[in-house]
């Protein structure tokens, strides 16, 4: 029990620090949507996919292992040199990596100014992450939580004046994310005092090697997840044109809802796992916990499918409006992601992180090879079907492979009724008429009341509490 209370308390915190950034990308999607046509859009998906490619590598996610050493070290000695270690690390990989990129992108024929500003942006997104795992580390959540508002809230006015207003496009756009990311990571270094943990003297290669010894074999794993991201992109430009891209991109936007609430339950959730498995067996806890969360992500999942049209109809600029008929298959992948990050904080928790590597290769490669054969003859379906088949397949690999480990107790009957739920507001939500929409509603409803019924009971009997009502 206080595993769990731990675990949804952690969740709550860092809810704040996701919610309200994501209500900000909710109110600057019409402003880049109506201010980028769809060649820009399509663009700016790909430098933004860029990123998550090239940041990992040069930092080799040295962020994670810092996150999981600072969670088991007790001793301020060695607190300070993991974080000096790993800050030093970052920061010159960054400076002797930036005139690379900056040729690189020169080859790409991007002009000089955006190659600066996207090499600046790299620099400040790789840091930004850094500094936001030692916060955790240290344990300041709440912390954490605000710097991220802190990022989302600089971002947007930046983009409010820089697009809307000054009308610098994609420009504005990438300028707009070096500020925030500058001033979240000030806001970090001031409120959590970073700078006492900061020693140049205890600059430590043996220090520094076990670090790289943890997180270097995520790398792998990254850019396998980053294939299974990008490949859809890149494929669609080559074969399709950016503009159709922009359209997928946009697409997207409504499932990212999705990951970025289980995003939130999953920062929580890789520290749980890592002091459940430093305590005690945690076999029963892990099955427990899998039942209800598949339960719980479904009839969230529902609930979006039924609201989609609506928030279509709200907040999409009318030009991007065939990006429609894409969501529900890309909210299969999405699911099926949320999942694969589940057993993602168990491998983290058990050290396995080789394995972490191996499965996201395979999907990456499914990914690929699904999207190279069907682009031609189903368009842009073929980049939503093969992100949904590739996190398919990851989640049933790290099923499989962690079964050798840990035998977590599966209950299949709740599953296959989870899955037939999804699998009719999918195929209703095609419908795309007033009397499918109120289908996918009830379906949501009657859904939510059955199989989550506990969790409703719970949080209801906690309102109770809070109110004061017997």
């Amino acid at each position: 029990m206080d595993r769990n209370v731990e675990l949804v308390k952690n969740t709550l915190i860092l809810s704040i620090g996701t919610f309200v950034p994501k209500l900000m990308t909710l109110i600057t999607l019409p402003i880049l949507t109506a201010c980028l046509n769809t060649t820009e859009y399509g663009n700016y998906d790909l430098i933004l996919s860029l990123a998550s490619l090239l940041i990992p590598v040069l930092t080799l996610q040295i962020q994670q292992a810092v996150f999981r050493h600072l969670i088991s070290s007790k001793k301020f000695r060695d607190q300070k040199i993991y974080i000096t270690v790993s800050l030093l690390f970052v920061v010159l990989s960054f400076l002797i990596s930036g005139p690379i990129i900056y040729l690189c992108l020169g080859i790409a024929k991007i002009k000089p100014v955006l190659r600066v500003l996207i090499c600046i942006m790299l620099s400040t997104e790789g840091i930004y992450y850094l500094i936001g795992q030692i916060v955790r580390g240290l344990g300041k959540n709440l912390k954490y939580s605000f710097s991220v508002i802190v990022y989302s809230v600089c971002n947007m006015i930046s983009i409010v004046v820089l697009v809307w207003i000054m009308r610098m496009g994609l420009i504005g756009v990438i300028i707009s994310l070096s500020i925030g990311y500058t001033m979240s990571c000030v806001y970090m270094l001031m409120v959590a005092d970073i700078f006492k943990y900061f020693d140049i003297r205890c600059i430590s290669i043996d220090y520094l090697k076990e670090l790289l010894y943890f997180s270097a074999p995520i790398v792998p794993s990254s850019i396998s997840l980053w294939i299974v991201n990008l490949s859809d992109r890149i494929v669609v430009t080559a074969f399709l044109g950016a503009g159709e891209n922009g359209i997928y991109s946009v697409a997207n936007k409504v499932p990212q809802l999705y990951s970025t609430a289980y995003n939130i339950f999953n920062l929580a959730w890789t520290e749980t796992a890592s002091r459940a498995h430093d305590e005690e067996n945690p076999v029963e806890y892990y099955s427990s916990l899998f039942k209800t969360l598949y339960d719980f992500l479904i009839g969230i999942m529902l609930v979006l499918i039924a609201v989609t049209p609506l928030v279509f109809k709200i907040l999409v600029n009318q030009q991007f409006e065939e990006a429609y008929m894409q969501v529900p298959i890309l909210y299969f992948g999405v699911f099926f992601n949320s999942i694969v990050q589940f057993y993602a904080g168990i491998y983290i928790a058990y050290k396995r992180t080789k394995q972490v590597g191996m499965s996201s290769a395979v999907g990456a490669v499914i990914n690929l090879v699904v999207n190279l054969l069907f682009v031609k003859t189903i368009g842009l379906y073929a980049a939503s079907v093969s992100t949904a088949v590739s996190y398919l397949v990851i989640a049933m690999f790290r099923a499989y492979d962690l079964n050798k480990v840990i035998k977590i107790k599966y209950y299949i009957g709740r599953i296959c009724v989870g899955l037939v739920a999804f699998m009719m507001s999918v195929a209703l939500s095609y419908r795309h008429t007033s009397w499918s929409v109120l289908s996918c509603v009830v379906i949501a409803i009657v859904y939510n009341l059955v199989m989550n019924r506990d969790i409703i009971r719970s949080f209801i009997t906690m309102l109770k509490r809070k109110m004061g009502v017997n």
